[in-house]
């Protein structure tokens, strides 16, 4: 988070039915229930497994903050100014820092490392899929904090 502000900007991408409105409808009640203010967007994907959901957050927690001491909220995320990405599937971890969301500065990127492949890996013709160690180098390179974990598996277990 920035040190000059109390909002906390939280960008969930995912590819559609993931999960990714849940996570953040599971956020906000949660914010509200600590006593929180929030707000959250969505552009949804265009269909199961095939297109891109977005979701964005800001969570305003200003100790001491009066009723007249409203923060400003944004509907969409500021490439640069992001202070966590939350990435249930590993590419979109290399979509949100190749539109230069993600930043060595202040950014901590949460993600899973299973892989669901996209459309494109999927109809190339021979070995199209990205490679993993590439994606991990990069979220490593451009997050100033990146916790990366195969959540898929995880929830399995459990």
């Amino acid at each position: 988070m920035d040190s000059d502000s109390a909002i906390v900007s939280i960008l969930i991408p995912a590819v559609g039915g993931q999960g990714g409105g849940v996570l953040s409808e599971w956020i906000v009640d949660a914010a509200l229930g600590h006593g929180l203010r929030v707000h959250g967007t969505s552009i949804p994907g265009v269909a199961q497994r095939t297109g891109s959901t977005t979701f964005y957050l800001d969570l305003y927690d200003a100790p001491g903050a009066s009723d007249g001491d409203d923060p400003a909220f944004s509907l969409y995320p500021v490439p640069g100014a992001l202070d966590v990405l939350v990435a249930p599937e590993f590419l979109e971890v290399g979509r949100m820092i190749e539109l230069g969301f993600v930043s060595p500065l202040r950014t901590t990127v949460v993600a899973s490392t299973h892989r669901l492949y996209s459309i494109h890996e999927k109809i190339a013709t021979g070995r199209a899929i990205y490679p993993q160690a590439d994606l991990h180098r990069a979220a490593e390179a451009a997050a100033q904090r990146l916790v990366a974990f195969d959540a898929l598996a995880l929830a399995r277990e459990h």
